[in-house]
């Protein structure tokens, strides 16, 4: 095939995808402003900091510094470590992965147990194979399918036990905040928490989840690209300068190299936009939520709730469809209506559509909008053709809110 249809063909998609209803819960839009660096020239160049008169200086090896790059992060660093409460503050890294394979290298040695999170609990796909490959080992955190919360008495006993260095807490399905402060207190003080914030970090610098570091974490690591609209990268917030000053030692002897200039822009300015209007944005992902989950129950559907009733207290809402016999043909239902979602069995092993609010709350749709997202996805799921109909509501939502636009 020829460059040019190659290329062609991926332009097609790019419109393809401007006439979805996203409703994954992984995915955001960036701002107009954030996105215009990632096609930056500095995208072609090194950042190693702003340097003493434009001059990198390390003796010997010298480079190029870009000071007013640098003056951006430092405004971003600034305002993160007030809105999530903590004392250190770390973009490097490229994707929540990699944030979660600096933490993990940086606190534990080969032979040393790590408490993680079950995949059938919620936790992520790729931290028991990380643990195994880098010689580590592991044990699940007991999980309460009734309370949607971790049993911090048992939890304590089995790491004791196991003589566990960490406890990484990598949850990525769940509608509810999780007990850090029990967590600590059956611990005790000196037991590292990680706290995988991928899903939610956008809702704490919103101040509309929980805290993690003041509630009890030592460390906070996540992605940036999910209820955090930026671009895709990683990052990791410390309660402690100590704890900071370890792991930062062990990136920057190897684990980090090029930091990818235009996402670092790309990120500050997503940071400092989420301080700006984070906290409407973050109330607005759980209101709409809220909204989509009553008018799916209302539709006959069955949907999870927190303990406390609510159905979510974030951007996700999971909605059963364990009673629909072909799980392929209902997802290929929805894909023809031009709604993305994506599907899964964990928590309970009943299948449920994640769906996430987090993207169409930043293109504005509010909870009046809800009823008519909760009507496409009845319709879809039952077979009806809608696509026209999504794809005209869609059009109506095509600008970026809570941002510098």
């Amino acid at each position: 095939m020829k460059i040019n249809k190659l290329i062609s063909n991926i332009k097609k998609l790019e419109k393809r995808n401007n006439n979805f209803l996203h409703l994954t819960a992984y995915e955001n839009q960036l701002s107009k402003t954030a996105n215009s660096f990632l096609s930056s020239k500095l995208s072609e160049r090194y950042f190693f900091g702003a340097g003493i008169k434009g001059v990198i200086d390390r003796n010997p090896f010298t480079c190029l510094g870009l000071k007013d790059i640098q003056f951006l992060i430092d405004e971003a660093n600034l305002s993160m470590k007030k809105m999530i409460s903590c004392e250190s503050f770390t973009q490097l890294c490229l994707s929540g992965v990699h944030a979660m394979m600096c933490t993990i290298l940086s606190l534990s040695n080969p032979g040393d147990t790590v408490m993680i999170v079950a995949r059938k609990d919620g936790g992520h796909f790729a931290t028991k194979h990380i643990l195994k490959k880098t010689g580590r080992k592991y044990v699940y955190a007991p999980f309460n399918l009734k309370s949607l919360d971790f049993d911090s008495k048992m939890v304590s006993n089995i790491f004791k036990e196991k003589k566990c260095k960490l406890l990484y807490l990598d949850i990525s399905y769940y509608i509810n905040p999780i007990d850090i402060k029990a967590l600590r207190k059956s611990l005790g003080k000196n037991a590292i928490i990680i706290y995988d914030a991928s899903h939610t970090i956008g809702l704490m610098m919103g101040g509309q989840f929980q805290s993690p570091l003041i509630e009890g974490a030592d460390i906070i690591c996540a992605n940036t690209h999910k209820t955090l609209p930026g671009p895709q990268k990683g990052l990791i917030a410390f309660k402690n300068k100590k704890l900071a000053k370890k792991v930062n030692d062990v990136i920057s002897k190897g684990l980090v190299s090029s930091s990818h200039t235009h996402h670092l822009i790309a990120l500050s300015i997503s940071i400092l936009e989420m301080k700006k209007y984070g906290k409407k944005y973050a109330k607005q992902i759980i209101k709409n939520s809220n909204q989509l989950g009553m008018n799916l129950e209302n539709l006959g559907y069955e949907v999870r709730k927190t303990p406390n009733g609510s159905y979510s207290l974030n951007h996700q809402v999971h909605l059963y469809i364990d009673n629909f016999k072909n799980r392929k043909k209902i997802y290929s239902n929805l894909v023809k209506n031009n709604i993305s979602t994506n599907f899964d069995d964990r928590l309970g092993d009943r299948l449920f559509i994640r769906l996430g609010t987090q993207e169409i709350t930043r293109r504005g749709m509010k909870e009046k909008d809800m009823k008519g997202i909760a009507t496409f996805i009845d319709k879809s799921l039952r077979g009806k053709n809608v696509k026209n109909d999504v794809i005209k509501f869609n059009s109506r939502f095509k600008k970026i809110y809570y941002s510098f636009d």
